[in-house]
């Protein structure tokens, strides 16, 4: 029983990756003819014309992501085959890159929507 709870806790991570991605497309998808052609997003560059990209550019993000969630969860499942810690500790790593992720992606966005 405590290791189908573990599982569950794994395929549970999974799906809380995917919809976090979906709500950052879905805001993008939502106010997308409000947002300017290029948008902040590679603060480690000198300030400038250097940290804008396309807004075109989200949507192979937000697709890459969903692949590397994918891989992820993969990768999991192979490396945790008799450990379910092991699955869990990895799942949680790439929520938590998701998480940080949105943070970025909503603090853009509250920038140019002036929430």
């Amino acid at each position: 029983m405590a290791e189908r709870q573990k599982i569950t806790t794994s395929v549970t991570l999974f799906w809380i990756g995917v919809i976090v991605v979906l709500i950052m497309a879905g805001v993008m998808a939502l106010f997308w003819s409000k947002l300017p052609p290029q948008l902040p997003w590679l603060y480690s560059f000198p300030f400038g014309e250097k940290q804008l990209i396309g807004k075109i550019w989200f949507v192979w993000i937000f697709a890459g992501t969903e692949g590397v969630l994918v891989l992820t969860r993969l990768l999991a499942n192979w490396a945790g085959k008799n450990d379910v810690t092991v699955q869990n500790t990895i799942m949680v790593g790439v929520v938590t890159a998701i998480f940080l992720m949105a943070a970025s992606f909503f603090r853009v966005m509250m920038i140019f929507l002036n929430v």
